[in-house]
């Protein structure tokens, strides 16, 4: 029974896609300008080592794992509104939220070129090109960006200038400690968020300065500054972050993250990438133990991370939506007490090799002529 319901809906699945007669009459733009299924299947092995003390131990986990499967959908509504919405689809409910698996839901109001104002959730608007690229295509990631609990139902408002290369966003949203510690979307933790986007020849910028609030009543301030420039064959981006605890945190808690791309022939870019990061902030210091964890959502308090690599990316010319990826990455975290005395260190060895997948349905709806 279920093999012919299977092979039942393959077949309806199939009909929907190729048939040209039975959709001639479908229009799907604008109401649809984008309509993708978009996947990622990874093979990964690591190898750790941890040291505690004298104690130490070491694990070689490996496999073959899904790392992404995604529905994107977009388009106009009308001359004004417009509509984004990318779902992950995977089977483990949301815990705080029905929104939990879906990362935009979000409508658009554009009254003239120069105006936006947008409702539902969407990422922070948070600075840095790390941070700015889609999940899917981030091969391997800080420490911070592995944390960030970056898609919130939010409002904002945004002005362009006349040529689209300036924008400066405003934004209130959930903060990011909402699902941090399994924190609900009611809470009451919002975050405050000033973006500005721009572009001066072959060099953008993705600047913000962010206020957090947390789950001590506290605020995390965190200014981010996005830099990078951008050539035919070649492309370089350091995005310098700071957040702090309180006003004297100035230097403990940041991250420098730098990435390299090199387009070596039209279907291969080879990449490297490098980062580091730290949390010295006193304040999570001394309460961290007696709260169960850090009250610093990105980094654990007395930390300090190293991460690098080489990879590099294969699109085949005649397949420009199939993408062969691989990569080594090495991880170095140091951990230490208040006094700065060595409590032990984590080192781990990422190798990396997959694949990911975009099926572009409007694309293949428009070059059928539906």
């Amino acid at each position: 029974m279920k093999t012919k319901f299977l092979t039942r809906s393959l077949t309806l699945v199939a009909l929907f896609l190729f048939s040209s007669q039975a959709f001639s009459q479908v229009v799907l733009s604008p109401v649809f300008n984008q309509l993708r299924l978009e996947a990622r299947a990874d093979f990964d092995y690591m190898h750790n080592r941890e040291s505690i003390g004298t104690l130490g131990t070491e694990s070689d986990p490996y496999g073959f794992h899904g790392k992404y499967f995604n529905l994107v959908i977009g388009g106009n509504l009308s001359d004004k509104f417009s509509y984004f919405f990318r779902q992950r689809i995977i089977a483990n409910p949301g815990s705080s939220s029905l929104f939990d698996n879906t990362d935009f839901l979000y409508l658009n109001y554009t009254p003239n070129k120069n105006w936006m104002f947008r409702l539902g959730k969407d990422a922070l608007a948070v600075g840095g090109f790390e941070y700015d690229a889609a999940p899917i295509d981030v091969l391997f990631s800080t420490h911070y960006w592995d944390y960030f609990y970056c898609f919130q139902l939010a409002v904002s408002a945004a002005f362009k200038s006349d040529d689209g290369n300036q924008m400066l966003l405003a934004q209130v949203a959930n903060s990011p400690y909402v699902h941090y510690n399994g924190e609900p979307w009611n809470s009451g933790h919002l975050s405050y968020n000033l973006f500005w986007s721009g572009t001066f020849g072959h060099f953008k910028t993705l600047y913000s300065a962010n206020l957090f609030e947390r789950d001590d009543n506290g605020l995390m301030g965190y200014i981010a500054l996005g830099h990078k420039l951008l050539y035919d064959r070649w492309d370089i981006y350091l995005d310098l972050i700071h957040h702090s605890l309180e006003s004297d945190d100035w230097g403990k808690n940041f991250a420098v993250v730098s990435c390299m791309n090199f387009l070596v022939t039209d279907d291969v870019n080879i990449f490297i990438k490098g980062a580091y990061e730290q949390n010295h902030s006193e304040k999570d210091f001394l309460n961290f133990s007696a709260m169960g964890t850090s009250i610093d959502c990105l980094m654990e308090a007395g930390t300090s991370q190293v991460t690098y690599g080489i990879g590099f990316e294969y699109k085949p010319a005649f397949c420009k939506d199939v993408r062969l990826h691989g990569f080594v990455a090495k991880r170095d975290i140091y951990a230490e007490d208040i006094n700065g005395n060595e409590l032990g260190n984590v080192h781990s060895l990422n190798v990396n090799i997959g694949i990911t997948w975009h099926m572009n349905i409007h694309r293949m709806f428009k070059e059928r002529g539906l």
